[in-house]
């Protein structure tokens, strides 16, 4: 016997693809399907709306025409009648599938006559049963006819091939504009179950053959049964040609995969938030769908707030979901109210996706995860360890960092150390990816992949259609049961997420190896820029929440004024929605931020009225809460002056500024020491403007070669004029249809520059920084993140370090020799870099970028940018940025302060004061120590409280561990590095607000 093994594989997949799988699905008859184009706009409408309508409004659809338009929605009528057959019978539609991107176009859910959702259809997923195991329950009459209903969505094909193409479909096309689905078929169909078990046999043993050695005789046996099983004169015959082979087991040292059902549903991304309701209800349907028939299957899903769009668009569905959790078929993982961006939200908006997230979980299913979920975040802050500890958490979950464009992560099983110490068992699975297909291939990727075989034998493999939804299909957990004890591939288990970590918990011991610090993704670095007022509206929307939840605690304790807990809530849903991972970076269609810009505004104007007019008449006038302080808004500034030849002078007696006639600035000076901050040939505040024209990802990736190549600089030679006024001085520079105005101030009492930026932005392709170089030589610069800072290099020894050439700072960045160090403050901006120049060390935030894909209008249009720069220390630089930060209000009381804290060494802030959860009535105060040492503090509350208690982040009873220390001893504050600590003062005579 001479086998040619290329000649059996060719063989196989064309018998496959055109032989056998036509046979799956065999014609029975025909149905009739009509169909309702919503009216208008063609927005989604209620099903019983639709059902209800006259069937006159449907006109009839036949296979060939066109149904549409682009984001409308469509409803199908679909009747029929089962005819006589001992097979399982499936109706089976094509609404026009492309073989690409099963999330990312056209979709359908199925729903029968009283409203009830059925199954959803996909293009790998296109079938509704009618009859036989797993039937969809009370569709058809005795005598067999049915009539369903199809809410079908023509949502467009955005990020097809070759991607990142330009497109205006981010928004709904006009009217006229063709339509792009066409009905292909409409059948009923006996569906063969033999046919699909030899279909699953030949995938399961075709797709392993390439991954085994040829020098072995398992490649040619397997190969030797496939031939056989191809020769074979029916389905009978081939199956039996495969079953020795198939029940070979798998060696007892193989890889074990726990396999878990998925379906990352990005909450918006080249849809908008509409859409990710009916996306999350069809992949919960199909889901639902597959549990009937395979009792192993395992669905894990995130997201509070997706669970609440089934629980108020679907109660029916909801409760379905709710009986399967019960089971612990459905696991709700992560605990968060989203799956958000883990770099760009302020600590405390971490801590309120997971209590939100938790407390929903809680309430709705009797659930509490011990699993941080978020697979596809575009990098993740150091502070993440001790956020998820302090909050309940075991373990962290995610696979980004397999994206790296520079370096490869070492590990895939790590216990990973946040800024403070704290640590949590992590785990990257090393298939790399979240929506596995579970094919012999991913298999033996994971398994080579894998980092760390020396201590664990173990990892998961999340499965199932993604990005879009859709999850997973019968094709899938057909091949997972097969490669469930196969000789020659890991060996494939179904089960939870909880399962899989305890057991490596147990596996590893002590034994973990640890990565300390940040998980920076080398890559998408541009979404710490794209769609900026995506980031505006996020940072001034915490801010205010912060003011907005003092003041509101304030007058609860001193005044009696009821606290607006559910209005609060609300607020904080919307802004934690809005901080998912591709609505905060910036990355989703024009529509998606379109939408979020009227957010935000109205998430202003509803946070303001919380606090208009509530105090005393007379005692209120126009300031800001600054550090829990009130500061009025009537600033100090320096007046301008002017010297001869050297032209305009801001000078504070702190620090010396002059601005020359061309616009640049032609000295800085730190007056207590005379030390100049100027680097000689460099120019300070400089607005510098680059080509943006990434490789691929546009609204994602900021490449290197655009910040680092001389030659991709725009140059900015348009007319320049400088306007000097009272207290300010104005540089007004044009590049063609843009405008660019910068202002300079200096506030009395501080050695700082104020420095505001207006921008007129009508570029395309081009990203605009300030540079702003100062004459301090340090070799690592300090970011402000979540309760801490993280400490970067600014040179280039290594690729790790030369791959973080675009990074994240929250409100400043620090650079300092022994003694003397400057920082920059700002309101409203995160990507940056800071580099070591000749001299010294360069700070550039980055201010805009105008990508043009998916939107292709990003960030077109007026912004406004305050920066400050601060000769001082860290502390005095983080002092500028709450005073930068803090939103200026109508009215505010003077009130003296609710909590102070007083200190005894360290250093150490009060980040954030309200009342509790739980509607006791008690005040919480969550504090951090910010300089990365020790502090030692006491906490004095200004009202009458009975005890002062620590708490976790989710305001239940703190219990201390070995890595976990508590803060709270005997009255005395007593915080390690970056440690955050929440405190519940219990108030005698607390009640119900």
């Amino acid at each position: 016997m001479h086998l040619n093994p290329s000649h059996v594989v060719d063989r196989l997949q064309r018998v496959v693809r055109d032989r056998i799988t036509p046979q799956l699905h065999q014609p029975l008859s025909d149905v009739t399907v009509s169909a309702w184009r919503v009216d208008g706009d063609g927005e989604p409408v209620p099903a019983a709306h639709a059902i209800g309508l006259d069937p006159a409004r449907y006109e009839p659809l036949t296979p060939g025409e066109t149904w549409g338009p682009a984001w409308g929605t469509t409803w199908l009528r679909v009747e029929g009648r089962v005819p006589a057959t001992d097979r399982p019978v499936e109706l089976v539609l094509d609404l026009g599938w492309f073989d690409h991107s099963v999330g990312g176009h056209c979709e359908g859910l199925v729903f029968r006559p009283d409203g009830v959702p059925v199954k959803a259809l996909h293009p790998r997923n296109g079938w509704v049963r009618l009859t036989g195991p797993g039937a969809a329950p009370d569709v058809l009459a005795d005598d067999g006819s049915f009539t369903l209903f199809v809410e079908a969505a023509a949502n467009p094909l955005l990020l097809g091939l070759p991607p990142f193409v330009e497109t205006s479909l981010g928004e709904k096309p006009g009217p006229g504009e063709p339509e792009p689905y066409c009905l292909v078929s409409a059948q009923l169909c006996a569906f063969d179950d033999e046919i699909f078990g030899l279909i699953s046999d030949l995938e399961a043993t075709g797709d392993l053959l390439p991954h085994l050695d040829q020098a072995e005789p398992r490649y040619w046996q397997v190969l030797r049964a496939v031939e056989k099983a191809l020769d074979a004169v029916d389905v009978a015959q081939a199956r039996a040609a495969l079953v020795e082979v198939l029940a070979k087991p798998a060696h007892a040292s193989a890889h074990r995969m726990t396999a878990v059902g998925h379906a990352h549903i990005d909450s918006a991304w080249l849809w908008p938030l509409r859409e990710t309701r009916r996306k999350v209800a069809r992949t919960l349907s199909n889901v639902l769908t597959l549990m009937e028939t395979d009792h192993d299957l395992v669905y894990a899903m995130s997201s509070a707030q997706q669970y609440a769009w089934v629980q108020e668009d679907h109660p029916e569905l909801f409760e379905r979901v709710r009986a399967r959790i019960a089971e612990g078929r459905i696991v709700p993982v992560g605990g968060m109210w989203v799956e958000s961006d883990a770099v760009m939200p302020s600590g405390e908006s971490l801590v309120r996706q997971i209590s939100l997230g938790k407390r929903y979980f809680e309430e709705a299913f009797g659930h509490e995860s011990q699993l941080v979920w978020l697979p596809d975040s575009f990098g993740y802050s150091g502070a993440w360890p001790q956020i998820a500890r302090r909050a309940g958490y075991r373990w962290f979950l995610t696979q980004k960092i397999s994206w790296n464009d520079t370096t490869t992560f070492p590990h895939h099983t790590f216990s990973w150390e946040g800024l403070d110490g704290t640590r949590i068992l992590t785990h990257f699975p090393p298939a790399d990816t979240y929506a596995a297909e579970v094919t012999a291939a991913e298999l033996k990727h994971a398994v080579s992949n894998f980092r760390d075989k020396a201590i664990s034998s173990q990892s998961l493999l999340l499965f199932g259609y993604g990005d879009g939804g859709g999850g997973p299909n019968r094709q899938m957990l057909a091949r997972a049961h097969r490669f469930a004890d196969l000789e020659g591939a890991a060996s494939v288990q179904l089960g939870t997420p909880e399962t899989f970590f305890s057991e490596v918990e147990a596996e590893l011991g002590d034994e973990a190896p640890v990565w300390s610090g940040e998980l920076y993704l080398e890559l998408h670095r541009g979404t710490l820029t794209s769609q900026i007022a995506m980031k505006q509206g996020n940072r001034r929307a915490e801010a205010l929440l912060r003011t907005v939840e003092y003041l509101a605690a304030e007058r609860a304790v001193r005044q009696g004024v009821a606290y607006p807990y559910e209005d609060l809530e609300q607020l904080w849903k919307t802004v934690l929605l809005h901080q998912f991972h591709d609505i905060l970076p910036g990355s989703s269609i024009s529509w998606v931020h379109r939408e979020a810009r009227e957010t935000y505004a109205g998430l202003d104007d509803s946070l303001r009225s919380l606090v208009a007019g509530e105090g005393p008449a007379g005692e209120e006038a126009a300031g800001r809460i600054v550090n829990f302080a009130v500061v009025r808004d009537q600033p100090t500034v320096v007046p301008v002056g002017s010297e001869p030849g050297r032209g305009v002078v801001l000078d504070n007696g702190l620090l010396r500024v002059c601005i020359a006639p061309d616009g640049t600035v032609a000295e800085l000076t730190e007056l207590t020491t005379g030390r100049s901050l100027l680097i000689p040939g460099q120019s300070f505040g400089a607005l510098q403007l680059f080509r943006d024209q990434p490789a691929r990802w546009d609204a994602w990736d900021l490449d290197r070669h655009v910040i680092r190549n001389a030659g991709n600089r725009t140059p900015m030679d348009g007319a320049v004029t400088v306007a000097v006024g009272e207290r300010d001085v104005v540089v007004t520079r044009v590049h063609g249809s843009s405008r660019f105005t910068t202002t300079y101030a200096m506030p009395t009492g501080e050695a700082r520059l104020d420095i505001t930026v207006d921008v007129d932005w009508q570029e395309d392709e081009h990203l605009l920084k300030l540079s702003l170089p100062v004459a301090v030589r340090s070799l690592k610069a300090r970011f402000e993140a979540q309760y801490g800072a993280i400490e970067r290099p600014t040179h280039e020894n290594t690729a790790a370090d030369e791959a973080q050439f675009e990074v994240c700072s929250h409100r400043w960045v620090h650079v300092s020799e022994p003694g003397f160090g400057v920082g920059v403050a700002n309101d409203s901006t995160y990507g940056c870099d800071v580099r070591r120049i000749q001299g010294g060390t360069d700070i550039r935030p980055t201010l805009l970028r105008a990508p043009r894909f998916p939107d292709p209008d990003t960030d077109h249009g007026r912004h406004t940018f305050r920066f400050a720069v601060v000769a001082g220390d860290e502390t005095q630089t983080r002092c500028t940025a709450d005073d930068l930060n803090a939103p200026t209000l109508a009215a505010v009381p003077d009130v003296e302060p609710l909590v102070s804290l007083e200190l005894k060494h360290g250093a150490a802030v009060i980040d954030w004061i309200k009342l509790a959860d739980d509607r006791s009535g008690d005040v919480v105060v969550r504090l951090h120590e910010t300089l990365g040492g020790r502090a030692g503090a006491h906490i004095v509350p200004h009202f009458e409280t009975d005890a002062t208690v620590e708490t976790d982040l989710l305001e239940r009873p703190f219990v201390a561990e070995k890595d976990l220390p508590a803060a709270l001893h005997e009255g005395r504050i007593t915080l390690g590095p970056y440690q955050i600590a929440t405190l519940r003062l219990v108030r005698p005579s607390a009640r119900e607000q």
